[in-house]
Protein backbone atom coordinates (compact mmCIF):
# COMPACT_ATOMS: atom_id res chain seq x y z
CA UNK A 1 0.00 0.00 0.00
CA UNK A 2 1.29 3.24 -0.74
CA UNK A 3 0.62 6.55 1.22
CA UNK A 4 1.63 9.44 0.20
CA UNK A 5 1.62 13.11 2.19
CA UNK A 6 1.28 16.56 1.49
CA UNK A 7 3.76 18.39 3.42
CA UNK A 8 4.23 21.70 3.09
CA UNK A 9 2.80 21.82 -0.04
CA UNK A 10 5.19 19.00 -1.43
CA UNK A 11 3.37 15.70 -2.07
CA UNK A 12 6.02 13.62 -1.84
CA UNK A 13 6.32 9.55 -3.28
CA UNK A 14 8.15 7.01 -0.85
CA UNK A 15 8.91 5.27 -3.45
CA UNK A 16 10.20 7.30 -6.60
CA UNK A 17 11.26 10.38 -3.85
CA UNK A 18 9.64 13.17 -6.62
CA UNK A 19 8.23 15.91 -5.26
CA UNK A 20 4.93 16.63 -7.12
CA UNK A 21 4.97 20.40 -6.42
CA UNK A 22 8.37 20.94 -7.88
CA UNK A 23 7.06 22.93 -10.70
CA UNK A 24 4.95 25.49 -8.15
CA UNK A 25 8.46 25.83 -6.44
CA UNK A 26 9.97 26.85 -9.68
CA UNK A 27 7.19 29.20 -10.79
CA UNK A 28 7.34 30.60 -7.07
CA UNK A 29 10.86 31.30 -6.68
CA UNK A 30 11.06 32.62 -10.61
CA UNK A 31 8.50 35.13 -9.69
CA UNK A 32 9.85 36.06 -6.55
CA UNK A 33 13.24 36.72 -8.46
CA UNK A 34 11.01 38.79 -10.79
CA UNK A 35 9.76 41.06 -8.21
CA UNK A 36 13.07 41.28 -6.40
CA UNK A 37 14.62 43.05 -9.48
CA UNK A 38 11.69 45.49 -9.75
CA UNK A 39 11.67 46.92 -6.02
CA UNK A 40 15.49 46.81 -6.49
CA UNK A 41 15.31 48.85 -10.32
CA UNK A 42 12.34 51.13 -7.93
CA UNK A 43 14.76 52.04 -5.26
CA UNK A 44 17.80 52.71 -7.46
CA UNK A 45 15.51 55.20 -9.65
CA UNK A 46 14.04 56.81 -6.31
CA UNK A 47 17.26 57.26 -5.43
CA UNK A 48 18.96 58.75 -8.77
CA UNK A 49 15.37 60.66 -9.16
CA UNK A 50 16.64 62.70 -5.66
CA UNK A 51 20.33 63.27 -7.20
CA UNK A 52 20.29 63.18 -11.07
CA UNK A 53 16.60 63.43 -12.41
CA UNK A 54 15.36 60.55 -14.06
CA UNK A 55 17.82 58.33 -14.81
CA UNK A 56 17.03 57.40 -18.22
CA UNK A 57 18.88 53.87 -18.50
CA UNK A 58 17.40 52.79 -15.32
CA UNK A 59 13.68 53.83 -16.72
CA UNK A 60 13.53 51.55 -19.49
CA UNK A 61 14.96 48.85 -17.55
CA UNK A 62 12.54 49.40 -15.22
CA UNK A 63 9.63 49.13 -17.65
CA UNK A 64 11.26 46.18 -19.18
CA UNK A 65 11.33 44.10 -16.08
CA UNK A 66 7.53 45.34 -15.48
CA UNK A 67 6.73 43.91 -18.82
CA UNK A 68 8.09 40.30 -18.08
CA UNK A 69 6.29 40.22 -14.70
CA UNK A 70 3.23 41.06 -16.36
CA UNK A 71 3.40 38.15 -19.09
CA UNK A 72 5.04 35.85 -16.26
CA UNK A 73 2.30 32.95 -16.71
CA UNK A 74 -0.57 32.32 -13.92
CA UNK A 75 -0.30 29.67 -11.04
CA UNK A 76 -2.29 26.56 -12.38
CA UNK A 77 -5.25 25.71 -11.05
CA UNK A 78 -5.68 22.31 -12.57
CA UNK A 79 -2.88 19.87 -12.30
CA UNK A 80 -2.84 15.97 -13.62
CA UNK A 81 0.06 13.52 -14.16
CA UNK A 82 1.40 10.08 -13.20
CA UNK A 83 4.48 8.18 -11.70
CA UNK A 84 5.49 5.03 -13.46
CA UNK A 85 8.40 2.78 -12.68
CA UNK A 86 9.54 -0.51 -13.23
CA UNK A 87 12.11 -2.01 -10.26
CA UNK A 88 14.06 -5.86 -10.73
CA UNK A 89 15.42 -7.04 -7.48
CA UNK A 90 17.52 -10.57 -8.13
CA UNK A 91 17.05 -11.48 -4.52
CA UNK A 92 13.51 -9.91 -3.55
CA UNK A 93 12.96 -12.32 -0.44
CA UNK A 94 16.55 -11.96 0.91
CA UNK A 95 17.16 -15.59 0.66
CA UNK A 96 20.69 -16.88 1.43
CA UNK A 97 23.52 -16.89 -1.70
CA UNK A 98 23.18 -19.23 -4.37
CA UNK A 99 18.99 -19.30 -3.22
CA UNK A 100 18.46 -16.01 -5.08
CA UNK A 101 14.94 -15.47 -6.51
CA UNK A 102 14.63 -12.17 -8.80
CA UNK A 103 11.33 -10.61 -9.19
CA UNK A 104 9.91 -7.49 -11.28
CA UNK A 105 7.95 -5.07 -10.02
CA UNK A 106 5.63 -2.42 -12.56
CA UNK A 107 3.79 0.33 -10.65
CA UNK A 108 1.50 3.51 -12.65
CA UNK A 109 0.34 5.81 -10.08
CA UNK A 110 -1.69 8.82 -12.00
CA UNK A 111 -3.11 11.71 -10.16
CA UNK A 112 -4.77 14.84 -10.83
CA UNK A 113 -4.88 17.97 -8.06
CA UNK A 114 -7.22 21.12 -7.99
CA UNK A 115 -5.92 24.22 -6.35
CA UNK A 116 -8.27 26.58 -4.84
CA UNK A 117 -5.41 28.65 -2.96
CA UNK A 118 -5.62 32.14 -2.36
CA UNK A 119 -3.65 34.92 -0.86
CA UNK A 120 -4.56 33.80 2.53
CA UNK A 121 -6.02 30.13 2.45
CA UNK A 122 -4.43 27.84 1.02
CA UNK A 123 -6.62 24.69 0.07
CA UNK A 124 -5.42 22.01 -2.29
CA UNK A 125 -7.36 18.67 -3.59
CA UNK A 126 -5.81 15.35 -4.70
CA UNK A 127 -6.48 12.19 -5.97
CA UNK A 128 -5.05 9.12 -6.54
CA UNK A 129 -4.96 6.30 -8.25
CA UNK A 130 -2.49 3.05 -8.02
CA UNK A 131 -1.88 -0.06 -9.21
CA UNK A 132 1.49 -2.33 -8.70
CA UNK A 133 1.97 -5.97 -10.73
CA UNK A 134 4.88 -8.50 -9.77
CA UNK A 135 6.24 -11.08 -12.05
CA UNK A 136 7.24 -13.88 -9.63
CA UNK A 137 5.33 -12.80 -6.42
CA UNK A 138 1.76 -12.23 -7.61
CA UNK A 139 0.45 -12.47 -3.84
CA UNK A 140 2.21 -9.06 -3.27
CA UNK A 141 0.04 -7.11 -6.48
CA UNK A 142 -1.72 -4.10 -4.66
CA UNK A 143 -4.68 -1.52 -6.20
CA UNK A 144 -4.98 1.51 -3.93
CA UNK A 145 -7.13 4.80 -4.26
CA UNK A 146 -6.17 7.64 -2.53
CA UNK A 147 -7.96 11.38 -1.41
CA UNK A 148 -6.08 14.20 0.11
CA UNK A 149 -6.87 17.70 1.36
CA UNK A 150 -4.93 20.15 2.10
CA UNK A 151 -6.27 23.49 4.04
CA UNK A 152 -3.43 26.43 5.62
CA UNK A 153 -4.81 29.94 7.03
CA UNK A 154 -3.56 32.16 9.30
CA UNK A 155 -6.23 32.65 11.58
CA UNK A 156 -4.81 35.25 13.94
CA UNK A 157 -2.03 37.99 13.80
CA UNK A 158 0.60 35.62 15.50
CA UNK A 159 -1.13 32.11 14.58
CA UNK A 160 -1.44 29.85 11.80
CA UNK A 161 -3.69 26.46 11.34
CA UNK A 162 -3.11 24.02 8.71
CA UNK A 163 -4.58 20.57 8.54
CA UNK A 164 -4.22 17.61 6.43
CA UNK A 165 -6.63 14.44 5.56
CA UNK A 166 -5.95 12.02 3.95
CA UNK A 167 -7.95 8.51 3.31
CA UNK A 168 -6.90 5.40 1.43
CA UNK A 169 -8.62 2.25 0.19
CA UNK A 170 -6.07 -0.67 -0.76
CA UNK A 171 -6.68 -4.32 -1.94
CA UNK A 172 -4.07 -7.12 -2.04
CA UNK A 173 -4.25 -10.74 -3.01
CA UNK A 174 -4.70 -12.70 -0.04
CA UNK A 175 -2.67 -16.40 0.49
CA UNK A 176 -4.65 -19.23 0.83
CA UNK A 177 -7.82 -17.16 1.08
CA UNK A 178 -10.57 -17.03 -1.69
CA UNK A 179 -11.40 -13.25 -1.06
CA UNK A 180 -8.87 -10.30 -1.48
CA UNK A 181 -7.92 -8.27 1.77
CA UNK A 182 -9.40 -4.89 1.51
CA UNK A 183 -8.45 -2.50 3.97
CA UNK A 184 -9.28 1.49 4.61
CA UNK A 185 -6.61 4.23 5.73
CA UNK A 186 -7.21 7.31 7.24
CA UNK A 187 -4.65 9.81 8.30
CA UNK A 188 -5.66 13.29 9.92
CA UNK A 189 -2.85 16.05 10.76
CA UNK A 190 -3.60 18.96 12.66
CA UNK A 191 -0.85 21.80 13.23
CA UNK A 192 -0.91 25.24 15.16
CA UNK A 193 2.12 27.31 14.64
CA UNK A 194 2.20 30.70 17.17
CA UNK A 195 5.31 33.09 16.91
CA UNK A 196 5.83 34.29 20.54
CA UNK A 197 7.99 36.46 19.68
CA UNK A 198 11.04 36.59 16.66
CA UNK A 199 13.18 33.88 18.50
CA UNK A 200 10.80 31.57 20.02
CA UNK A 201 7.64 29.53 18.15
CA UNK A 202 5.89 27.13 19.62
CA UNK A 203 4.26 24.38 17.34
CA UNK A 204 1.38 21.77 18.68
CA UNK A 205 0.80 18.86 16.31
CA UNK A 206 -2.19 16.03 16.58
CA UNK A 207 -2.42 13.13 14.42
CA UNK A 208 -4.52 10.46 14.17
CA UNK A 209 -4.12 6.84 11.97
CA UNK A 210 -6.77 4.08 11.73
CA UNK A 211 -6.27 1.30 9.58
CA UNK A 212 -9.23 -1.30 9.69
CA UNK A 213 -10.10 -4.44 7.24
CA UNK A 214 -13.41 -5.05 5.36
CA UNK A 215 -12.81 -8.74 5.54
CA UNK A 216 -13.68 -10.38 9.21
CA UNK A 217 -10.99 -12.71 8.28
CA UNK A 218 -8.17 -9.65 8.92
CA UNK A 219 -10.04 -7.99 11.42
CA UNK A 220 -7.77 -8.55 14.16
CA UNK A 221 -4.83 -6.76 12.13
CA UNK A 222 -6.54 -3.68 12.28
CA UNK A 223 -4.78 -0.78 14.15
CA UNK A 224 -5.12 2.71 15.32
CA UNK A 225 -2.77 5.21 17.20
CA UNK A 226 -3.28 9.25 18.44
CA UNK A 227 -0.44 11.41 19.31
CA UNK A 228 0.70 14.68 20.10
CA UNK A 229 3.14 16.41 19.76
CA UNK A 230 3.97 20.23 21.62
CA UNK A 231 7.38 21.44 20.81
CA UNK A 232 9.03 24.94 21.08
CA UNK A 233 11.46 26.37 18.47
CA UNK A 234 14.56 28.32 19.56
CA UNK A 235 16.09 30.81 17.22
CA UNK A 236 19.35 31.44 19.13
CA UNK A 237 20.93 33.01 16.37
CA UNK A 238 20.48 33.68 12.74
CA UNK A 239 22.22 30.97 11.76
CA UNK A 240 21.15 28.88 14.82
CA UNK A 241 18.15 27.26 16.05
CA UNK A 242 17.45 24.68 18.52
CA UNK A 243 13.89 22.78 19.04
CA UNK A 244 12.60 21.05 22.39
CA UNK A 245 10.01 18.80 21.48
CA UNK A 246 7.62 15.98 23.28
CA UNK A 247 5.61 13.30 21.86
CA UNK A 248 2.97 11.43 23.18
CA UNK A 249 1.61 8.81 22.06
CA UNK A 250 -1.55 5.94 22.45
CA UNK A 251 -0.77 3.21 19.89
CA UNK A 252 -3.81 0.38 19.49
CA UNK A 253 -4.72 -3.07 18.12
CA UNK A 254 -8.02 -4.21 17.55
CA UNK A 255 -7.62 -7.01 19.87
CA UNK A 256 -5.97 -4.84 22.68
CA UNK A 257 -3.29 -7.30 23.35
CA UNK A 258 -0.47 -4.89 23.02
CA UNK A 259 -1.74 -1.27 23.94
CA UNK A 260 0.76 0.65 25.35
CA UNK A 261 1.45 4.15 26.17
CA UNK A 262 4.47 5.76 24.54
CA UNK A 263 6.29 9.12 25.75
CA UNK A 264 9.50 10.86 24.03
CA UNK A 265 11.49 13.91 24.66
CA UNK A 266 13.64 14.95 22.08
CA UNK A 267 16.11 18.08 21.79
CA UNK A 268 17.44 18.81 18.02
CA UNK A 269 20.14 21.37 16.77
CA UNK A 270 20.59 22.72 13.62
CA UNK A 271 23.03 25.45 12.65
CA UNK A 272 25.44 27.05 10.12
CA UNK A 273 29.04 26.27 11.01
CA UNK A 274 30.90 28.18 7.99
CA UNK A 275 28.76 30.37 4.80
CA UNK A 276 28.70 26.60 3.01
CA UNK A 277 28.10 24.14 5.97
CA UNK A 278 25.78 23.15 8.45
CA UNK A 279 25.73 21.03 11.26
CA UNK A 280 22.62 19.33 12.85
CA UNK A 281 22.34 17.03 15.82
CA UNK A 282 19.49 14.65 17.60
CA UNK A 283 18.98 13.07 20.83
CA UNK A 284 15.64 11.26 22.37
CA UNK A 285 14.49 9.13 24.80
CA UNK A 286 11.67 6.81 24.14
CA UNK A 287 9.75 5.00 27.01
CA UNK A 288 7.34 2.41 26.50
CA UNK A 289 4.59 1.76 29.27
CA UNK A 290 2.41 -1.56 28.88
CA UNK A 291 -1.41 -1.64 29.28
CA UNK A 292 -1.22 -5.61 30.26
CA UNK A 293 0.71 -7.76 31.28
CA UNK A 294 1.48 -9.50 27.74
CA UNK A 295 3.59 -6.29 26.56
CA UNK A 296 6.76 -5.74 27.72
CA UNK A 297 8.04 -2.29 28.60
CA UNK A 298 11.46 -0.83 27.24
CA UNK A 299 13.60 2.15 27.27
CA UNK A 300 15.43 3.69 24.38
CA UNK A 301 17.59 6.32 23.16
CA UNK A 302 18.85 7.74 19.97
CA UNK A 303 21.29 9.92 18.61
CA UNK A 304 22.15 11.39 15.24
CA UNK A 305 25.01 13.65 14.02
CA UNK A 306 24.80 15.37 10.38
CA UNK A 307 26.70 17.48 8.37
CA UNK A 308 26.24 18.73 4.88
CA UNK A 309 28.82 20.50 2.86
CA UNK A 310 28.26 22.69 -0.08
CA UNK A 311 31.89 22.28 -1.92
CA UNK A 312 31.20 23.83 -5.02
CA UNK A 313 27.74 25.63 -6.45
CA UNK A 314 27.29 21.95 -8.26
CA UNK A 315 28.61 19.65 -5.65
CA UNK A 316 27.21 18.88 -1.43
CA UNK A 317 28.13 16.04 0.44
CA UNK A 318 26.34 15.23 3.48
CA UNK A 319 27.40 12.77 6.51
CA UNK A 320 25.23 10.97 8.73
CA UNK A 321 25.72 8.77 11.98
CA UNK A 322 23.24 7.42 14.03
CA UNK A 323 23.07 5.21 16.95
CA UNK A 324 20.65 3.97 19.15
CA UNK A 325 20.14 1.62 22.11
CA UNK A 326 17.04 -0.35 23.76
CA UNK A 327 16.24 -2.36 26.72
CA UNK A 328 12.97 -4.24 26.35
CA UNK A 329 11.85 -5.84 29.45
CA UNK A 330 9.04 -8.96 29.49
CA UNK A 331 7.32 -11.67 31.25
CA UNK A 332 5.81 -14.56 30.27
CA UNK A 333 4.88 -18.01 32.75
CA UNK A 334 5.88 -21.27 31.54
CA UNK A 335 4.77 -24.67 33.86
CA UNK A 336 3.68 -22.63 36.68
CA UNK A 337 7.27 -20.59 36.91
CA UNK A 338 7.43 -16.76 35.89
CA UNK A 339 10.17 -15.99 33.51
CA UNK A 340 11.57 -12.94 32.57
CA UNK A 341 13.45 -11.58 29.91
CA UNK A 342 15.72 -9.00 28.98
CA UNK A 343 16.58 -8.13 24.99
CA UNK A 344 19.34 -5.20 24.91
CA UNK A 345 19.73 -3.76 21.04
CA UNK A 346 22.53 -1.87 19.94
CA UNK A 347 22.02 -0.42 15.83
CA UNK A 348 24.93 1.90 14.36
CA UNK A 349 24.28 2.92 10.72
CA UNK A 350 26.69 5.57 8.34
CA UNK A 351 25.56 7.22 5.56
CA UNK A 352 27.67 9.32 3.65
CA UNK A 353 26.55 10.36 0.18
CA UNK A 354 27.77 13.33 -2.76
CA UNK A 355 25.41 15.07 -4.78
CA UNK A 356 26.29 16.29 -8.13
CA UNK A 357 25.00 18.54 -10.76
CA UNK A 358 26.89 17.98 -14.29
CA UNK A 359 24.45 20.26 -15.83
CA UNK A 360 21.23 22.26 -15.52
CA UNK A 361 18.52 19.38 -16.60
CA UNK A 362 20.94 16.31 -14.89
CA UNK A 363 21.64 15.50 -10.96
CA UNK A 364 23.61 12.40 -10.29
CA UNK A 365 24.15 10.67 -6.23
CA UNK A 366 26.11 8.36 -5.19
CA UNK A 367 25.78 6.81 -1.33
CA UNK A 368 27.05 4.35 0.70
CA UNK A 369 25.41 3.67 4.18
CA UNK A 370 26.79 0.82 6.03
CA UNK A 371 24.83 -0.22 9.52
CA UNK A 372 25.72 -2.74 12.06
CA UNK A 373 22.88 -4.35 14.71
CA UNK A 374 23.95 -6.21 17.56
CA UNK A 375 21.17 -7.83 20.41
CA UNK A 376 21.69 -9.86 23.17
CA UNK A 377 19.50 -11.62 24.82
CA UNK A 378 19.21 -13.06 28.87
CA UNK A 379 16.51 -15.45 29.83
CA UNK A 380 15.47 -16.37 33.19
CA UNK A 381 17.47 -19.82 33.75
CA UNK A 382 18.75 -20.26 30.32
CA UNK A 383 22.16 -18.94 28.81
CA UNK A 384 22.65 -15.83 26.98
CA UNK A 385 22.48 -15.75 23.33
CA UNK A 386 23.84 -13.23 20.99
CA UNK A 387 23.68 -11.74 17.00
CA UNK A 388 24.99 -9.56 15.35
CA UNK A 389 24.82 -8.40 11.55
CA UNK A 390 26.39 -5.64 9.35
CA UNK A 391 24.61 -4.96 6.18
CA UNK A 392 26.67 -2.67 3.42
CA UNK A 393 24.76 -1.09 0.61
CA UNK A 394 25.85 0.93 -2.21
CA UNK A 395 23.14 3.30 -4.37
CA UNK A 396 23.98 5.50 -7.64
CA UNK A 397 20.63 7.35 -8.93
CA UNK A 398 20.65 9.99 -11.95
CA UNK A 399 17.94 12.62 -12.03
CA UNK A 400 17.47 14.02 -15.61
CA UNK A 401 14.19 16.92 -16.04
CA UNK A 402 13.98 16.06 -19.76
CA UNK A 403 11.48 18.64 -20.35
CA UNK A 404 9.86 21.19 -17.70
CA UNK A 405 6.76 18.74 -17.15
CA UNK A 406 8.96 15.51 -17.67
CA UNK A 407 11.42 13.90 -15.19
CA UNK A 408 13.07 10.23 -15.41
CA UNK A 409 14.80 8.57 -12.72
CA UNK A 410 17.31 5.74 -13.05
CA UNK A 411 19.11 4.40 -9.81
CA UNK A 412 21.23 0.88 -9.51
CA UNK A 413 21.45 -0.27 -5.85
CA UNK A 414 23.99 -2.85 -4.01
CA UNK A 415 22.80 -4.83 -0.96
CA UNK A 416 24.99 -7.34 0.76
CA UNK A 417 24.14 -8.72 4.29
CA UNK A 418 26.43 -10.83 7.04
CA UNK A 419 25.25 -12.43 9.79
CA UNK A 420 26.49 -14.99 12.78
CA UNK A 421 26.18 -17.67 10.58
CA UNK A 422 27.91 -16.88 7.27
CA UNK A 423 25.48 -19.62 5.52
CA UNK A 424 22.33 -18.99 6.45
CA UNK A 425 22.21 -15.41 7.62
CA UNK A 426 24.35 -13.56 4.24
CA UNK A 427 22.11 -12.57 1.17
CA UNK A 428 22.82 -10.42 -1.36
CA UNK A 429 20.92 -8.49 -4.01
CA UNK A 430 21.39 -6.16 -7.06
CA UNK A 431 18.34 -3.62 -7.63
CA UNK A 432 17.59 -1.70 -10.42
CA UNK A 433 15.20 1.02 -10.98
CA UNK A 434 13.63 2.83 -13.83
CA UNK A 435 11.16 5.89 -13.07
CA UNK A 436 9.44 8.60 -14.79
CA UNK A 437 7.68 11.82 -13.47
CA UNK A 438 4.87 13.37 -15.56
CA UNK A 439 2.95 16.72 -15.17
CA UNK A 440 0.96 18.67 -16.80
Amino acid sequence: MTALFIISGLVVNPITGYAQQAPDEEWQQERGEAMDALVAVQEKKRSISETAGEGGLLVEELKRYEKELLRFPKKDRLRFGHDADYTYDTNSQRLRVHNEEGNSTFRINPFVEYDLSGQKTDLKFEYRWNRQYNNNTPGSDTFSQEGNIRFARKVLPKTNLSINERLTRSSVRSSGKDNKKVSWDNASRATINYDLNPKIQINLEANYTRLFFVNEDFDETGTREFQLDPNVVLQLTPKTRVTLGYRWSLPRVHTEATDTVNHEFRISYSGKITPKSTLSADVSFTQKDPNSAQVGSSDKIASSLGYLWQATPKTSLRFLYSNSMELAVSDSISSGNLLKSEVRTTSDSWSLSIRWRPYRKVNTEFSFAPSHSHSKTKKTGDANTRSRSFTFPFQLGFDVDLTRWLRLRLTYTYRHKIGNEPKTDENRAHTWFVGSNVVF
